[in-house]
């Protein structure tokens, strides 16, 4: 992504059967090979329907659980948490350090594993706060001292058309929604959503886990826990380059991390 960054690529992901699909005696109907994602008839009497995406993930089955409770490829085919930031989530942090925005989006029905694989569950850390890790880890890497950094953390849910900033009370959000407007040079922008400075991915860890906890879910026939609103989260990247007459130059990025809701 970083050499190309108006690239867009899109994956595709296939997650092992739920209880529910277990108790029903679900049947497998998609392979994958390379890039392709395969869905065929159980039954053999109609035709494979083929389709090729920049990935395809298969992380059904071919994986065991060590004893922190990650999961990790049993089969070189298996793709974990890993795999999948490596190809998707890299060129993000790659793009943020060149001074390019970029967005991620999960997309798919309730219970299909966006969450997973965006915010990860457990020790099974997904794409946001891998990025997040990375990103630090590259600034506190940095041994130039002309280079200063600045970044800030933002987190918003959608919901019933509505927005709501979810590191602030819930009481504190107005009762129809914080309001989006444009900026004729800037674009398009939350009014009063709070972006707060931080210093470490430990401090986007803590507010993350904040956010989440006040997303809003409810139970469906697929997800008992499903993510019933949009969440965007939002770093902004601040590079600082000092020359010898202590004149700077900034490189500004968003990175905007996008898990949204079921798209049924």
């Amino acid at each position: 992504m970083a050499k190309n960054p108006d690239a867009v690529k899109v994956a595709v992901r296939v997650r092992p059967f739920n209880q529910r699909e277990v108790d029903a005696n679900s049947r497998l109907v998609v392979r994958m090979q390379g890039n392709q994602t395969i869905l065929f008839d159980p039954s053999g009497e109609r035709p494979d329907k083929t389709f090729t995406f920049d990935y395809s993930y298969w992380s059904h089955d071919g994986y065991t659980v060590d004893e922190e409770g990650v999961y990790l490829p049993a089969s070189a085919q298996y793709a974990d948490q890993r795999r999948v930031f490596d190809d998707l989530g890299k060129g993000v942090v790659e793009n943020a350090m060149q001074g390019y925005n970029a967005a991620l989006f999960a997309y798919g029905q309730t219970g299909s594993g966006k969450s997973y694989s965006m915010i990860g569950y457990g020790p099974n850390r997904g794409i946001v706060p891998i990025t997040c890790e990375e990103l630090f880890a590259r600034i506190d890497a940095n041994t130039d001292s002309t280079k200063q950094f600045q970044v800030t953390f933002s987190m918003l849910e959608i919901y019933s058309e509505k927005v709501r900033d979810l590191l602030v009370p819930t009481a504190q959000n107005p009762a129809g929604g914080l309001k989006v407007r444009q900026n004729p040079k800037t674009g398009f922008f939350v009014e009063g959503l709070k972006h707060t400075a931080v210093s470490s991915y430990a401090e986007i860890e803590q507010r993350m886990a904040q956010g989440t906890l006040v997303r809003t879910t409810a139970s469906t026939k697929m997800n008992e826990t499903s993510s019933r609103s949009h969440m965007v989260i939002t770093i902004k990247f601040k590079q600082v380059f000092m020359n010898e007459r202590k004149q700077s130059t900034t490189k500004t990025s968003e990175v905007h991390l996008v898990d949204l809701a079921g798209s049924e």
